[in-house]
């Protein structure tokens, strides 16, 4: 078991302004601080007993009785969180359109699950499309909850499918806050960096209802339940090796190559997470309806794919971390773990005292000194920057007063924002003790929306405002340059490029610019299609073509920087895995500035998305090549649904995907509109991957 385990907290739980107790706006994180700091001097320490859930379901129906996993505990729990994965897998489902009628069929066995004797209220649920997150508390200790929020992310390709990502319910008990998150995900025994980032994007995206201060990071205690789908790595052992050991119930063998715990130990994902011993059978892969292990053609070997990990700055125990193999109608088992956590009750007039000593502390130092503080150093240069590839330099910040101090970045004059949408600062505020250093971190990352502020010269220049709260300013220079790349070129550019964007001895006369050299406007020669365009569907098409899942599973980050790289330099294309050059086609088509249907005509294609004969009308009227590349896109889709008794394509599905790529307002859209529009892009797509078209 896992004792007792106390992390200090370093940083407040959220930024509120509390102006009657006299703090102001300058000095709250610092309030906040120092309120941790002596928090044993006025709270107490209230018993809380938590049980998780995790359940792949494979999109099975709950024919069976819950009890024997809601229930087995001689003591129930005071809060019972549940996380479903592959709750619905109609493909409906899949593109976040609908709700799930299995939803509450689950619901509705989960109440029936619970323990008797006990009452509970439904305290909050969410769907992320197969990802279902319940949570349950008793009804007497109902008063001891507040603050309860929920937040999601899809790590589906271009964030638009919700097969994979992560849901996640918030609560405050007494003065503890705590995270449950359930997570579904990527798969595939090869797919370890895939996870490793789809973790990092929940991590750090996840948002409780949309308040950006709301984060995962500022949570007392995190909870991360799911399928995770770490596998027994085969690269040291194999197959057959792996179902030996499995079946000789030699679980330490096995837990030697256990992919999650190799990236743990390299503190690549979960780190600061607390996992207990496992002493139970892998939980994935089974024959279902039995006990034992995939006998399909596929024969997938054994592996610990769902797991219960958790973080905490306050004293958390394991109980009890078990599988449930009783439970047999998915190809997974159910895992659950009880967790005793302490939770701290305020004493309220002992805090007030406390808070006095605080300002009239904070009172003193404000008028015996101001913050002196020193840079390493204030210049940040980032050569040859590629597209959706990070590259990350810090900076350190060193207190040489005798006083703490507290620091931010803060917009120029005139400017809504710290930096621009390519730089991202970690942390952008925080506090520093006399003599510490503060290491901060400045990321330049370029995707779609950072490449459309970038000029045709390719420079990266930023000035940073670093804000000492009751002191003095410093200007940090961040400059750069993207390296040159198809990706977030214009179709009309693209077909008048005889040559890989990225060629060698590229002499620029210096009154062009890059964009003028490469491209001769006036030619009256042009590609039908981008040649960039052509390679990724060419190998899609001698690679892909029988591939299930293709355009539904994430690729890998460092196959697509491959792909990047293959297609500005005319290099082969070598990737790992060919989701990856799905992704990569994806991506390459999200990037043109003016999309594949221009916008000018989004208006009509959207008004005659039922009408296949007024459809094609509306394309006749379109620049040559954009029209070029929808019919080839549609004509190569067209050929993957010819194969769809062996990849399962579907064309409801490849429409939805490609309709939000190759079709884009203008201006943003939201709410209903956004979901009416993204039906109309899905409808005028499947007119042309239903019927023949080639004018």
């Amino acid at each position: 078991m896992v004792d007792f385990i106390d992390y200090e907290q370093t940083e407040p739980r959220q930024r509120t302004t509390a102006v009657s107790s006299g703090i102001t706006y300058g000095r709250e994180t610092a309030v906040h601080r120092a309120l941790n700091q002596r928090k044993n001097e006025f709270t107490n320490l209230q018993p809380c007993r938590v049980l998780c859930v995790t359940w792949n379901v494979n999109g099975q129906l709950p024919t069976e009785d819950l009890t024997t996993l809601l229930s087995v505990d001689e003591r129930p729990a005071d809060v019972i969180c549940v996380g479903y994965q592959e709750l619905d897998l109609s493909p409906e489902t899949l593109l976040l359109l609908n709700d799930s009628s299995k939803e509450q069929m689950w619901m509705e066995k989960m109440k029936a699950g619970l323990p008797k004797g006990v009452s509970y209220k439904l305290l909050k649920h969410i769907r992320l499309v197969g990802i279902l997150l319940v949570v349950y508390v008793r009804e007497s200790i109902m008063s001891r909850v507040s603050d309860v929020s929920t937040g999601s992310v899809s790590t589906g390709i271009l964030g638009m499918l919700g097969n994979k990502g992560g849901v996640s319910i918030k609560l405050n008990i007494d003065m503890t806050s705590i995270a449950i998150v359930n997570s579904h995900l990527a798969a595939h025994q090869e797919m370890v960096e895939r996870r490793n980032q789809d973790y990092r994007d929940i991590f750090t995206k996840m948002r409780f209802d949309n308040d950006e201060a709301n984060t995962l990071k500022n949570s007392d205690i995190v909870v991360w339940v799911g399928d995770l789908n770490y596998r027994v790595s085969e690269d040291e052992i194999s197959g057959e090796e792996i179902r030996k050991f499995a079946e000789k119930w030699e679980i330490g063998q096995l837990l030697r190559f256990d992919q999650l715990r190799e990236q743990r130990n390299k503190h690549l994902v979960f780190e600061e997470f607390v996992e207990d011993t496992i002493n139970f059978m892998p939980t994935y892969k089974y024959n279902p309806g039995t006990d034992k292990f995939d006998t399909s053609e596929k024969c997938r070997t054994p592996a610990w794919c769902d797991r219960i990990l958790w973080k905490s700055n306050t004293m958390l125990k394991c109980e009890d971390y078990r599988s449930h193999p009783i439970h047999k109608l998915s190809d997974h088992k159910p895992v659950s773990a009880v967790l005793l956590v302490q939770t701290r009750v305020v004493d309220v007039q002992k805090k007030q005292l406390v808070l006095d000593e605080i300002l009239k502390d904070l009172d003193r130092i404000a008028n015996d000194s101001l913050p002196q503080a020193a840079l390493n150093r204030t210049e940040l240069m980032f050569d040859g920057v590629k597209y959706l590839e990070a590259q990350e330099q810090p900076i350190t910040l060193q207190n040489t007063g005798t006083d703490l101090f507290e620091f931010e970045f803060i917009p120029k004059l005139e400017d809504r924002s710290i930096c621009a949408p390519w730089l991202h600062i970690e942390p952008q505020k925080g506090i520093v003790d006399p003599g510490n250093v503060m290491i901060i971190n400045f990321t330049v990352y370029i995707d779609n929306k950072a490449m459309k502020t970038i000029g045709q010269d390719r420079k990266l220049d930023e000035i940073l405002v670093l804000h000492l709260v009751n002191g003095k300013d410093y200007f940090i220079s961040v400059s750069g340059y993207l390296v040159q790349t198809s990706f977030g070129r214009k179709i009309t550019d693209l077909v008048r490029m005889a040559d890989p964007i990225r060629r060698q001895n590229l002499l620029v006369d210096i009154e062009q610019s890059p964009d003028e050299v490469l491209v001769d406007k006036d030619s009256p020669v042009a590609l039908n299609i981008p040649k960039e365009l052509w390679r990724i569907v060419d190998y899609l098409y001698q690679n892909g073509l029988f591939e299930e899942e293709l355009f539904a599973v994430r690729g890998s980050p460092m196959d697509i920087g491959a792909v990047r790289d293959a297609i500005d330099t005319d290099g082969p294309i070598r990737v790992s895995s060919v989701h990856s050059v799905a992704e990569s086609l994806i991506l390459f088509l999200d990037s043109f500035p003016e999309p594949v249907i221009p916008y000018e005509h989004y208006p009509v294609c959207l008004e005659h998305c039922t009408h296949f004969a007024n459809s094609k009308r509306a394309l006749r009227n379109m620049d040559f090549s954009h029209r070029n590349v929808f019919k080839y896109i549609c004509g190569f889709l067209r050929e993957i649904l010819s194969h769809s008794e062996l990849n399962r394509s579907n064309a409801k599905f490849l429409s939805q995907v490609f309709g939000d790529v190759l079709l884009k307002p203008q201006l943003p859209e939201t709410g209903n509109v956004a979901k009416s529009t993204s039906k109309k892009r899905s409808l005028f797509v499947y007119q042309f991957l239903t019927n023949d078209y080639d004018e």
